[in-house]
């Protein structure tokens, strides 16, 4: 598999998921709050090692063509969460993107700038046409980094996601390219 490295002025992300590096996933991943806050039932809580290394091992390709690319966002040479694009469709040039930041890395701009550049290295890589994403209705932060990266509010799926009893909607953002 190839490695791909991407480099921003606050963050560099990677995508040699070294197995090394699992602790340091797991500590960061293991926060209530992105459970709650990315909205899929597959991000377990509380988060082990193990859970780490299960999602740096997991096939992200098929033949020579990635259907998943996820990076190791780093500041300052530590990780500090994780950024990736997945259901990468050649046919329709289409992806979903998907990222988290630790608890101590969170309101640094972090995610606003690697959302930049797994944007740009969608488009200009990959060659995608729309990237697209969902994010629920309560997580602000999120939408405001991606109104930042020029994605835009398509619609809201309402009432789509049970969590702690109650149901949550989904507002989808995309954001095409000519």
């Amino acid at each position: 598999m190839q490695v791909y490295r991407l480099d921003g002025r606050k963050v560099s992300l990677s995508s040699d998921l070294d197995s090394s590096l699992a602790p340091e996933i797991a500590e960061l991943a293991n926060d209530r709050e992105i459970s709650r806050n990315i909205g899929g039932h597959f991000f377990p809580y509380p988060y082990k090692v193990e859970d780490a290394l299960a999602f740096f091992s997991k096939n992200r390709e098929e033949g020579r063509r990635f259907f998943a690319i996820d990076f190791i966002i780093f500041h300052s040479g530590h990780p500090a969460g994780i950024i990736g694009l997945s259901d990468i469709d050649y046919t329709d040039n289409k992806c979903h993107v998907g990222y988290w930041i630790g608890k101590k890395y969170r309101g640094k701009g972090l995610a606003t700038e690697s959302l930049g550049l797994v944007t740009d290295f969608a488009r200009n890589e990959l060659s995608m046409h729309r990237i697209y994403t969902g994010v629920l209705d309560f997580n602000t932060a999120s939408m405001s980094v991606l109104v930042k990266n020029g994605y835009s509010v398509e619609g809201i799926e309402r009432e789509t996601y049970l969590m702690d009893g109650k149901y949550w909607s989904f507002v989808r953002f995309a954001r095409i390219f000519p």
